[in-house]
Protein backbone atom coordinates (compact mmCIF):
# COMPACT_ATOMS: atom_id res chain seq x y z
CA UNK A 1 0.00 0.00 0.00
CA UNK A 2 1.23 3.46 -0.73
CA UNK A 3 -0.07 5.09 2.46
CA UNK A 4 1.41 4.41 5.85
CA UNK A 5 -0.98 2.92 8.40
CA UNK A 6 -0.88 5.00 11.58
CA UNK A 7 -4.42 4.57 12.94
CA UNK A 8 -6.95 1.76 12.63
CA UNK A 9 -10.63 1.52 13.49
CA UNK A 10 -11.51 -1.78 15.17
CA UNK A 11 -15.20 -2.71 14.99
CA UNK A 12 -16.17 -5.85 16.90
CA UNK A 13 -18.84 -6.68 19.46
CA UNK A 14 -16.44 -8.79 21.55
CA UNK A 15 -14.57 -6.60 24.03
CA UNK A 16 -11.73 -9.06 24.64
CA UNK A 17 -11.07 -9.38 20.92
CA UNK A 18 -11.06 -5.60 20.44
CA UNK A 19 -8.46 -5.33 23.21
CA UNK A 20 -6.25 -8.07 21.74
CA UNK A 21 -6.39 -6.53 18.27
CA UNK A 22 -5.55 -3.12 19.71
CA UNK A 23 -2.54 -4.59 21.57
CA UNK A 24 -1.23 -6.28 18.41
CA UNK A 25 -1.63 -3.06 16.44
CA UNK A 26 0.24 -1.12 19.13
CA UNK A 27 3.17 -3.53 18.64
CA UNK A 28 3.12 -2.41 15.00
CA UNK A 29 3.04 1.27 16.08
CA UNK A 30 -0.56 1.64 14.94
CA UNK A 31 -3.00 3.56 17.13
CA UNK A 32 -6.49 2.14 17.60
CA UNK A 33 -9.94 3.62 17.69
CA UNK A 34 -12.46 1.16 19.13
CA UNK A 35 -16.13 0.66 18.26
CA UNK A 36 -18.36 -2.12 19.56
CA UNK A 37 -20.91 -1.88 16.74
CA UNK A 38 -21.66 -0.22 13.43
CA UNK A 39 -23.27 2.83 15.00
CA UNK A 40 -20.20 3.58 17.12
CA UNK A 41 -18.03 2.98 14.05
CA UNK A 42 -19.98 5.58 12.06
CA UNK A 43 -19.60 8.09 14.87
CA UNK A 44 -15.87 7.37 15.11
CA UNK A 45 -15.41 7.86 11.37
CA UNK A 46 -17.33 11.14 11.47
CA UNK A 47 -14.97 12.39 14.21
CA UNK A 48 -11.68 10.89 12.95
CA UNK A 49 -12.08 10.21 9.22
CA UNK A 50 -8.87 12.00 8.27
CA UNK A 51 -6.89 9.96 10.82
CA UNK A 52 -8.14 6.43 10.06
CA UNK A 53 -5.96 4.47 7.64
CA UNK A 54 -7.34 0.94 8.13
CA UNK A 55 -10.63 -0.68 9.12
CA UNK A 56 -10.87 -4.04 10.93
CA UNK A 57 -14.53 -5.08 10.94
CA UNK A 58 -16.33 -8.10 12.34
CA UNK A 59 -18.87 -9.22 9.75
CA UNK A 60 -21.52 -10.53 12.15
CA UNK A 61 -22.54 -8.07 14.86
CA UNK A 62 -25.85 -7.13 16.46
CA UNK A 63 -27.77 -4.08 15.16
CA UNK A 64 -25.75 -3.57 11.95
CA UNK A 65 -23.76 -6.16 10.01
CA UNK A 66 -20.11 -5.62 9.25
CA UNK A 67 -20.84 -5.40 5.56
CA UNK A 68 -23.46 -2.69 6.11
CA UNK A 69 -21.11 -0.90 8.51
CA UNK A 70 -18.36 -0.94 5.90
CA UNK A 71 -20.68 0.39 3.17
CA UNK A 72 -21.65 3.34 5.38
CA UNK A 73 -18.18 4.20 6.66
CA UNK A 74 -16.71 3.77 3.17
CA UNK A 75 -18.99 6.59 2.01
CA UNK A 76 -17.46 8.88 4.65
CA UNK A 77 -13.86 7.65 4.31
CA UNK A 78 -13.50 5.92 0.94
CA UNK A 79 -10.71 3.74 -0.39
CA UNK A 80 -9.25 2.71 2.95
CA UNK A 81 -7.99 -0.84 3.33
CA UNK A 82 -10.26 -3.15 5.30
CA UNK A 83 -9.83 -6.47 7.05
CA UNK A 84 -13.12 -8.31 7.47
CA UNK A 85 -13.17 -10.80 10.35
CA UNK A 86 -15.55 -13.71 10.92
CA UNK A 87 -15.81 -17.16 12.39
CA UNK A 88 -17.54 -18.22 9.19
CA UNK A 89 -15.54 -19.56 6.29
CA UNK A 90 -14.53 -17.12 3.56
CA UNK A 91 -16.29 -19.30 0.96
CA UNK A 92 -19.62 -19.25 2.82
CA UNK A 93 -22.70 -17.86 1.08
CA UNK A 94 -23.05 -15.34 3.91
CA UNK A 95 -19.69 -13.71 3.18
CA UNK A 96 -19.40 -10.53 1.11
CA UNK A 97 -17.35 -10.65 -2.04
CA UNK A 98 -13.95 -9.06 -1.53
CA UNK A 99 -14.00 -6.92 -4.61
CA UNK A 100 -11.04 -4.63 -4.05
CA UNK A 101 -7.35 -5.35 -3.74
CA UNK A 102 -7.24 -3.64 -0.34
CA UNK A 103 -9.98 -5.86 1.14
CA UNK A 104 -8.77 -8.89 3.10
CA UNK A 105 -10.38 -11.60 5.21
CA UNK A 106 -9.24 -12.98 8.56
CA UNK A 107 -10.97 -16.10 9.89
CA UNK A 108 -11.70 -16.24 13.61
CA UNK A 109 -10.21 -17.55 15.74
CA UNK A 110 -6.88 -16.25 14.53
CA UNK A 111 -3.43 -16.08 16.04
CA UNK A 112 -1.56 -12.93 16.85
CA UNK A 113 0.96 -13.67 14.09
CA UNK A 114 -1.90 -14.11 11.57
CA UNK A 115 -3.22 -10.65 12.39
CA UNK A 116 0.23 -9.09 12.46
CA UNK A 117 1.23 -10.60 9.10
CA UNK A 118 -2.01 -9.55 7.41
CA UNK A 119 -1.75 -5.97 8.65
CA UNK A 120 1.89 -5.84 7.60
CA UNK A 121 0.94 -7.07 4.10
CA UNK A 122 -1.41 -4.10 3.74
CA UNK A 123 1.29 -1.51 4.40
Amino acid sequence: MSKEIKTALIVDDEEALREIISEVLSLLNIDSIIAEDGFQALEAVRKHKDEIDLFLIDLFMPNMSGEETFEKINELAPNRPVIFMSGYDKNSDTMPELSRENQKFLKKPFGISDLKNLVESMR
